[in-house]
C-alpha cells in the first residue's frame, strides 16, 4: 500500500466512523423522543447534524482529491465508507420528519385527553 493509498484508506475509515457517530446519535434523539423528552431529542439530533456536516466535509475533500487527479482504484472501502454516509444522512433528514410527526401526536393525545375529559 502506497503512502497516498494509506492517506486515503485513512480517510475513509474517517468517514466510516463519523457518519456511524451521525447514525447512532439519530437513534438516540428518536429514542428520546418516543419516550417524551423533546428537548433532549432536538439538541441530540442538533448534535447529529454538526457530525453531518462534518462527515460531508471529509466526503468533499476525498471527491476534491480525486478530481484533482490523485484518485485511487475504486475499492469496497470506498463504496463502504459512501454507504454509510449516504444511509446517516437520509437517516439524519428522515428524522426530523419523524420528530415533527412524535411531536404533532403527543399534542393530539393531550386535545384528545382533553375533550374525553369535557365529555364525561
Amino acid at each position: 500500500m502506497t503512502g497516498q493509498d494509506k492517506g486515503s484508506s485513512q480517510e475513509l475509515m474517517r468517514l466510516i466512523i463519523k457518519s456511524s457517530k451521525v447514525t447512532a446519535q439519530v437513534m438516540q434523539s428518536l429514542e428520546l423522543a418516543q419516550s417524551g423528552q423533546k428537548e433532549e431529542a432536538n439538541a441530540e439530533l442538533e448534535q447529529a447534524r454538526k457530525l453531518s456536516v462534518e462527515a460531508h466535509n471529509l466526503q468533499t475533500s476525498l471527491i476534491q482529491s480525486e478530481q484533482s487527479g490523485q484518485a485511487n482504484p475504486p475499492s469496497l472501502l470506498a463504496v463502504h465508507a459512501q454507504d454509510h454516509f449516504m444511509n446517516s444522512h437520509l437517516l439524519l433528514e428522515l428524522a426530523a420528519v419523524f420528530l415533527n410527526q412524535i411531536e404533532e401526536i403527543e399534542d393530539l393525545k393531550a386535545r384528545i385527553a382533553k375533550l374525553e375529559q369535557v365529555g364525561e
